[in-house]
């Protein structure tokens, strides 16, 4: 029997290919890479391993910037402390166990879930978007003394938070004084971190709300004399309800929430207009992502980009037939990638996980799909991203994706 004698195998720089035959892989490819890190060259190491920082159980949604490192649990979202290992809680009321989704605008950092949205300020106070509910809420008028000249009056209200940002108006209500007089506002609401008031109303016999006095929170207020200061502009706005994905984009923000994308005012970024501040696509969102030239949106069968600046401008065009998994969206660097799949440097990309593996969209709108030749994702619900350099390498992992069984050699 003859001797064997060594062989050389070629270098995987091209990584895994699942989808060849078993005795036709391509050169430079593998079928399997377990517990490895291989680079551009094809050049492997060990996959180094972890050591736990912090005990916490059931923990999900880690996400970190420059500034703080936020994680959920049973429910509660906490801070972390990665050297001290430590954890605080934040906040309380997250629905149990569902992924949280973060955006940040300026120096705030947004957390959204279905039925919650939240703000962490710079200084790491805790608030909420928009501030309170009060579309639907009427304030009760009656009449008192003062010095407001005959006819009908429209008053309505907002609610101010110890941040100074004000609430949507309530719904109008309507008072007649025939002699002239004061209006007296009573069953007014009160909402968390709430400190002041402000109360508006028409002129006599007017249509449009006008500001007309800046009062201390409580239960009543009074207007007394006519003082027409600034229109009135938050009328039939409320707080952008919670969702699923929450992501900031040309001075909005955006909520996916199921079929439904909320959409928040210009630079007022925890209110909607309730009366079209929206759009609907008849299927749930999976991914949501911002880059120059507008938004990918992904579904489970497709995937659309809004080209333009906001609503109003966007031209929906559906860019792929390619599904993209839930949650599974992020901002890279370019330089995570080559110049061949990403030839603008200086800008990050969109990139997401599809059946064919991981997708990149563009700051042009145009997605490329590296790895579509040889990988296969298994089904899978959802998937969180986490891009990373470790010891040189620049990283993407997908959390809870695996890929699929891939071809086989068929024998007889």
């Amino acid at each position: 029997m003859a001797k064997a004698s060594p062989f050389t195998l070629p270098l995987p720089k091209l990584g895994a290919d699942i989808l060849s035959q078993e005795s036709s892989l391509p050169k430079g490819t593998v079928r399997r890479a377990h517990n490895v890190v291989i680079d551009n060259v094809g050049q492997f190491d060990r996959r180094p391993g972890y050591s736990k920082i912090i005990s916490l159980p059931k923990a999900h949604s880690l996400w970190r910037n420059a500034d703080r490192t936020l994680v959920a649990s049973q429910g509660v979202l906490y801070e972390a402390n990665l050297v001290a290992g430590s954890v605080s809680s934040i906040f309380s009321g997250l629905p149990l166990h569902t992924p949280v989704t973060y955006t940040e605008v300026g120096t705030d950092t947004y957390f959204c879930a279905p039925g919650v949205l939240g703000k962490i300020t710079a200084t790491g106070l805790v608030r909420r978007p928009g501030v309170a509910n009060m579309v639907g809420l009427f304030p009760t008028l009656a009449e008192t003394v003062g010095g407001l000249a005959p006819g009908k009056y429209g008053v309505a209200y907002s609610l101010l938070n110890d941040l100074g940002e004000e609430s949507g108006l309530s719904s109008v209500s309507w008072i007649d004084l025939p002699n002239g007089g004061g209006i007296l506002l009573s069953v007014l609401q009160n909402a968390s971190d709430v400190t002041r008031m402000n109360i508006y109303s028409t002129t006599p016999d007017g249509e449009d709300l006008y500001l007309s006095t800046n009062v201390a929170q409580a239960a009543t207020a009074s207007i007394v004399q006519q003082n027409s200061q600034r229109r009135a502009s938050k009328e039939f706005l409320d707080p952008l309800p919670g969702g699923d994905i929450v992501r900031y984009f040309n001075g909005r923000l955006y909520i996916a929430d199921g079929p439904w994308l909320w959409i928040s005012e210009s630079l007022d970024y925890g209110l909607f207009d309730v009366r079209g501040g929206y759009m609907t696509f008849g299927r749930s969102i999976t991914m949501l992502e911002p880059v120059d030239a507008g938004l990918y949106v992904g579904f489970a069968d497709r995937t659309l980009f809004l080209s333009g600046s906001g609503p109003g401008a966007f031209n929906q065009i559906i860019i792929s037939k390619r599904s993209a998994v839930k949650y599974s969206g992020s901002m890279v660097p370019a330089d995570f990638f080559g110049e061949d799949v990403v030839p603008e440097r200086g800008k990050p990309v969109a990139v997401w996980l599809s059946e064919v593996g991981m997708a990149i969209g563009r700051q042009n709108g145009s997605v490329a799909y590296p790895q579509s030749a040889r990988v296969r994702a298994a089904p899978a619900d959802k998937a969180r991203p986490l891009f990373a350099r470790r010891n040189g390498y620049a990283q993407g992992i997908f959390c809870g994706a695996t890929l699929d069984t891939g071809a086989v050699d068929q024998t007889t």
